[in-house]
């Protein structure tokens, strides 16, 4: 396995960045679920609502991290060439998708970070110590903050549903070997 992007497939290294913020990302949407909906005084599986919430807003900061490395990695590593499974209308599609998943890859660990500092939550980053904070306490920046973080929450579902939905769509009803390009173990198409 290359550790960068072949003309036909995608790297060692772009696989990484790809299925840890997405594994992180399924993580957030799961562990928003449950500390939103568990009492103060409830646990899941030992894990109580402060610890799910403390890292929730942990690794929403990881994610931002992450996703910087990504694009700088994609700026300085080529990428592949066009799947020949994707016609013209496909890689417009496919070009706007991800256009909107690098957006929403940072504007949904920031409106949540923005919301807990602005609400006053704080941040103790991987259980480890307290992030100062460099916003102060706004009840309107928290408000806005909370709704946007909300709302960019319910659109990276859809945007990430078109993603997912489109590779599954070519790789098995048009039968196109297509997610083979990104699988963590496959050998590319």
């Amino acid at each position: 396995m290359y550790l960068k992007n072949m003309s036909s497939r995608y790297g060692l290294v772009s696989r990484f960045f790809h299925w840890t913020i997405f594994a992180l990302f399924a993580w957030q949407f799961a562990s928003a679920n449950v500390m939103t909906r568990i009492g103060r005084d409830s646990a899941l599986l030992d894990m109580d609502q402060d610890f799910l919430y403390n890292w929730h807003k942990s690794i929403g900061l990881v994610l931002i991290v992450l996703a910087l490395a990504r694009i700088v990695w994609r700026r300085t590593t080529p990428l592949p060439q066009w799947s020949g499974a994707l016609n013209d209308r496909e890689r417009s599609l496919v070009h706007r998708i991800e256009r909107w998943l690098y957006i929403l890859m940072f504007a949904v660990p920031v409106s949540g970070y923005l919301f807990v500092m602005a609400g006053g939550y704080g941040v103790r980053f991987l259980g480890l110590y307290d992030l100062p904070d460099t916003i102060g306490r706004s009840a309107t920046l928290a408000g806005w903050a909370h709704f946007a973080h909300v709302a960019l929450t319910y659109a990276a579902l859809v945007v990430i549903s078109w993603h997912v939905g489109l590779g599954l769509k070519k790789h098995f009803v048009d039968r196109s070997r297509y997610l083979h390009r990104m699988l963590p173990f496959s050998r590319g198409d």
